[in-house]
């Protein structure tokens, strides 16, 4: 079966069995279920009403924009086979939560057996908001995979891409309520082993990367100790990606090679091609570009296999930046375009603006500057578009490189104080490298020329950068 939806109808199956319990012995049962879309959850709805069905229990719907004193309406409802499913508690924020607070009593009262239906931002609030609801609660379970390769969906996979990408801020909530469950839950090692390891890769997202190292270490001793084969290489992948960014590459491999044999191990193909797309990276940072194309094939192959399509666009475009730095430039085009293609079939707007910020830089290199311009131009839209910060300030430094090897310095230097600002923003290390441009354009035109170009250029570099996007 696949890993993926082995995962997924496992956290179904637990969610059921809350609740067939809590019907067996006539007691309570308060359950939320994190999620990420509409679409998986509506996949896990299903899966879970047949599950209750079959054993007996009929599902009740409840949306809080109609409802908001929850439990005066489970109290009128309830029977022992009852079973609410709790829908959209945003909309009936901040009414619903006082309610639970206050007469959370009742749902003890009438053994109660209710699953709400959150998203992350939502579960941090109840947890702030209605602490003695929230102390009331059995288990949170969080889906975050899709079930199924053959069932992945565009608008899933761009949201499932976007978390890689949030904001410091939601990364800075996400850790805290990960922080708070895992204070809360640590005497249960699978629950605390899978908040460490997530916890592990958020802070790896925001730079934190000692911290990082140390909750996947944790995460990995405790998936060793109950035997959790399929987080031990997650894990371990994970202790690749912090030793990874680093600096430490020689150790990155050692860890991505464990991750890769367990995956092997267990039959996780998807994973299987995650780790050996990570060792293409580790060795093309090494300079050992053959070998890197070798595990970028390989890579490619199994997503082929699999169907999984994003992976496929993704090892694609690594091709590309192989052959681009082997000085094949041609050879990398004809693979940024079919990366392209994909990530437009499937909706994938982050890498669309990727691989045609890719193609610039491939463009530029054989001289064909005016063409270079333009996929810059159209890669920074999106990224604007989809608030892909990251992105921008990546784009925004290209174009200032190709606007100062042009000479026309008051658009560089637009777009590297733009850039800088992002960058700043967000706390990227890239910062370093925009500042140096910077510098570069200082030392070309001499001090005195460039505070006069600051001070014409920086009032209205905002202003600049959108003339350059209307051509």
């Amino acid at each position: 079966m696949d890993e993926a939806k082995a995962a997924f109808e496992e956290r179904v199956l637990r969610l059921a069995n809350y609740l067939s319990r809590a019907y067996k012995y006539n007691k309570p049962s308060i359950l939320f279920a994190m999620y990420l879309s509409e679409f998986l959850r509506s996949d896990v709805d299903k899966s879970l009403e047949s599950a209750l069905a079959e054993q007996g229990l009929e599902v009740v719907s409840v949306d809080t924009a109609n409802f908001k004193d929850l439990p005066s309406f489970f109290a009128a409802k309830n029977s022992d086979n009852t079973v609410f499913f709790v829908y959209n508690l945003d909309k009936g924020f901040p009414e619903v939560l006082q309610y639970l607070n206050f007469k959370r009593e009742v749902l003890v009262e009438h053994q109660v057996k209710v699953l709400f239906w959150v998203r992350e931002a939502e579960l941090a609030r109840i947890s702030l908001d209605a602490p003695d609801f929230f102390a009331f609660r059995n288990r949170v379970v969080e889906f975050m995979e899709v079930p199924t390769a053959e069932e992945r969906r565009p608008a899933l996979v761009e949201f499932a891409l976007e978390t890689e990408y949030k904001s410091l801020e939601e990364h800075k909530r996400n850790i805290e309520l990960k922080e708070k469950l895992l204070g809360e839950l640590s005497a249960e090692a699978e629950i605390s082993g899978y908040l460490l390891g997530s916890l592990g890769a958020l802070y790896g997202q925001i730079g934190s990367y000692k911290k990082s190292l140390e909750c996947s270490k944790k995460a990995l001793k405790i998936a060793q100790e109950i035997g959790d084969r399929q987080n031990e290489g997650a894990w371990l992948g994970n202790l690749g990606n912090a030793y990874y960014s680093l600096g430490e590459v020689e150790r990155a491999i050692e860890y991505y090679e464990q991750a890769l044999s367990i995956s092997k191990d267990i039959g996780n193909r998807r994973n299987e091609g995650t780790w050996l797309g990570s060792l293409g990276t580790a060795y093309s940072d090494l300079g050992q570009l053959e070998r890197a194309i070798e595990y970028y094939e390989q890579a490619l192959s199994i997503s082929k296999d699999i169907g999984d399509r994003r992976h496929e666009g993704n090892w694609l475009g690594n091709l590309g930046s192989a052959y681009l730095s082997l000085g094949e430039v041609e050879r990398a085009i004809k693979y940024y375009e079919q990366a392209l293609s994909i990530a437009k079939e499937i909706g994938d707007r982050r890498n669309e603006g990727t691989w045609l910020g890719n193609l610039g830089t491939a463009y530029y290199s054989l001289g064909e500057v005016e063409r270079a311009i333009k996929y810059y131009g159209q890669a920074l839209s999106i990224s604007k578009e989809i608030g892909d910060r990251r992105g921008e300030g990546t784009c925004l430094n290209n174009l200032g490189v190709v606007f100062k090897d042009l000479e026309i310095y008051d658009l560089a230097l637009a777009c590297y104080l733009l850039a800088r600002k992002i960058l700043k923003e967000i706390r990227d290390p890239r910062i370093e490298k925009t500042e140096n441009s910077i510098n570069e354009l200082k030392a070309k035109i001499g001090a005195e020329e460039f505070q006069k170009l600051m001070a014409t250029v920086e009032p209205k570099a905002e202003e600049v950068v959108q003339g350059i996007l209307a051509g």
